[in-house]
C-alpha cells in the first residue's frame, strides 16, 4: 500500500476517535463497544505502519507516518481514559469490574504506543500520558485480581497485561528512541516485547538500576544518577539480563546470515542485526555519553534544512529561506539550539551560519525534541566548518555535492550527495579541486540521512 493511501486511512479513524467526544457518555455498554472496536482498528494500522517503514529507503517518507501513529495513539488514549473515567463512576459487579479492567488494559498498550511513537518522531510529550499509565499501573499492582478478569469484549493474548505494556514503555524510553532509524520500530519493538520479561522493575533501589519512575505521582521516566534524585514512592528499572540475551541472540542471527538467503531474507537479517546493535548500544553497562563538556552560550543562528535547499545556499544563491533559532549552548563537536520550526527532525542535514559571524557551516541533527507550541530543542554534530560546493564524476553523470574536507593528497574526504543522484558507492569519484582534476578512491563508510549519503573517499 502506499505511504498516502495509509495516511488516508488513518486520518479518517482520527476523524471517528474524534466523533466519540461528541456521542452520548451515558451509553456505557455501546461506548465500550465503540472503542473497543476502534482500539483494534488502530492496533491493527500500527502493526502495519511499522513493517511499511521496515520498507521505506527515504526517511522524508517516514516522517508523516510516525506523526500520524503518534497522533492516532494519542486520541486513542484520551477517548479510552475517557470512557473509563465515566465508566469507573458508573458501574459495580463482576461485569462492572471486567469491563474496567478491559478498559485499563487496553488504555495502558494504546500508551505503551503513544510513548513509542512520540520518542521516534521527536515529540511533543502527551500532557497527561505518564500519569494516566501509572494510575493503572498502581491500580494492577495493587489489585491482582483484577488480572484474573475476563476482559470483555475479547479474550487478549496471554501475555498481555498492564504491567507488560507499562515496562514495555518503561523500557522504550531508556532506550534512545529518538535516535532509532525509523526502519528498524518493527525489529526494535520485537525486542523489546521479548525483553519485558526478563528486565528488571521493582519498588526497591537495587545495584545497577538506570532509571526510576514514580507510577503514583505520574512522573516522567528518569535516568538514575544518583540515590539523592530518587522520590518517595518511585520504582526503579534496569535492562536485567536483557542485554545477555540480546548478545547470543545477535551471535546466532550472524551465524544464520553465513547461510546462502534469499534476498528478502537478507533484508529482514539485516534490520535485525541493526535492531539488536541499537538496543546492546543503549543498554550497555556503559551507555553512550557526551564525549565533550557543553559551555552555555547565547546567540542568534541563521538556519537551512535539507540538501537541495543546502546546495542553493553554497552555490551562493540569496533567496533561500533561512529560519531563526536560538543558540543555547556550544561544544567541541557540536552545539544545541532552540528551533521555532517543529519540524525539524533526526538525521536532517542543516546549513548554519552565526548572525554576527562568518561562513556557513554544516551540521547533522543529532537529537530533536518539541517541547510545545512547536519549539523543538535540537542537537547538532557538526560535520564541516568549511564546507564547499563541487562538481564529482563517477563515469556516467556528473553531480553537485557538498564537501566537508579539504583535497590533500592520501587523505580522506566526505561527501554529501542527494540519494539516488550517484551510482554505487564502490565506484572511483573525479573532483576538480586545487587547479587540477583528482580522483578520489571509495572507503568501506557510509551514512544514509534525510534525503542525502555522506560518503567517505580517499584523495589519490
Amino acid at each position: 500500500m502506499k505511504v498516502s493511501e495509509l495516511l488516508r486511512e488513518i486520518r479518517a479513524v482520527q476523524c471517528e476517535l474524534a466523533d466519540l467526544s461528541r456521542q452520548d457518555a451515558t451509553d456505557l455498554e455501546n461506548q465500550h463497544r465503540v472503542i473497543a472496536s476502534l482500539d483494534e482498528v488502530v492496533h491493527g494500522f500500527v502493526a502495519r505502519v511499522r513493517e511499511t517503514l521496515a520498507t521505506l529507503g527515504d526517511s522524508r517518507d517516514c516522517r508523516p507516518l510516525l506523526h500520524a501513529v503518534r497522533d492516532m495513539s494519542g486520541s486513542l488514549l484520551d477517548q479510552l481514559e475517557r470512557c473509563l473515567s465515566t465508566y469507573g463512576g458508573g458501574r459495580d459487579g463482576i461485569l462492572g469490574r471486567n469491563v474496567i479492567a478491559d478498559l485499563r488494559l487496553r488504555l495502558v498498550r494504546a500508551g505503551a504506543e503513544r510513548a513509542i511513537w512520540e520518542r521516534c518522531s521527536g515529540g511533543p510529550p502527551h500532557a497527561h500520558l505518564w500519569r494516566w499509565l501509572g494510575t493503572a499501573f498502581m491500580h494492577a499492582a495493587g489489585d491482582r485480581s483484577s488480572l484474573d478478569a475476563r476482559p470483555v469484549p475479547a479474550v487478549m493474548a496471554s501475555e498481555e497485561s498492564v504491567e507488560f505494556h507499562y515496562i514495555r514503555a518503561l523500557a522504550a524510553c531508556t532506550a534512545s528512541l529518538d535516535l532509532l532509524p525509523p526502519q528498524l520500530l518493527a525489529a526494535v519493538d520485537r525486542l523489546l516485547r521479548l525483553s519485558v520479561p526478563v528486565v528488571r522493575f521493582e519498588p526497591e533501589v537495587f545495584e545497577g538500576a538506570t532509571h526510576f519512575v514514580d507510577p503514583q505521582g505520574g512522573g516522567v521516566p528518569r535516568r538514575l544518577l544518583g540515590v539523592s534524585e530518587t522520590v518517595a514512592g518511585a520504582w526503579f528499572f534496569a535492562p536485567g539480563v536483557a542485554p545477555e540475551m540480546f548478545r547470543e541472540g545477535r551471535v546466532r542471527a550472524t551465524a544464520d546470515a553465513q547461510l546462502p538467503p534469499s534476498p528478502a531474507d537478507v533484508e529482514v537479517s539485516s534490520l535485525h542485526l541493526r535492531a539488536l546493535d541499537h538496543l546492546l548500544q543503549h543498554w550497555s553497562a556503559t551507555p553512550p555519553v557526551r564525549r565533550h563538556r557543553r559551555h552555555t552560550i547565547t546567540g542568534t543562528l541563521a538556519a537551512v534544512a535539507g540538501i537541495d535547499e543546502l546546495r542553493r545556499v553554497f552555490a551562493g544563491e540569496h533567496d533561500v529561506r533561512r529560519e531563526e533559532w536560538k543558540l543555547r549552548d556550544l561544544s567541541r563537536g557540536g552545539l544545541g539550539a532552540v528551533a521555532a520550526n517543529g519540524a525539524v527532525s533526526v538525521g536532517q542535514l542543516v546549513g548554519i551560519h552565526s548572525v554576527d559571524g562568518q561562513g556557513w557551516q554544516l551540521a547533522l541533527v543529532r537529537r530533536a525534541w518539541t517541547v510545545g507550541e512547536g519549539a523543538t530543542h535540537v542537537g547538532l554534530e557538526v560535520l564541516s566548518r568549511k564546507p564547499a560546493l563541487v562538481h564529482v564524476d563517477d563515469g556516467r553523470r556528473p553531480a553537485e555535492v557538498l564537501l566537508c574536507d579539504p583535497l590533500l593528497r592520501g587523505e580522506a574526504v566526505r561527501i554529501i550527495v542527494p540519494l539516488r543522484v550517484l551510482g554505487t558507492p564502490t565506484v572511483p569519484l573525479f573532483v576538480t579541486g586545487n587547479g587540477s582534476v583528482q580522483k578520489l578512491k571509495p572507503l568501506d563508510a557510509s551514512y544514509s540521512g534525510e534525503g542525502f549519503e555522506l560518503r567517505v573517499y580517499q584523495v589519490l
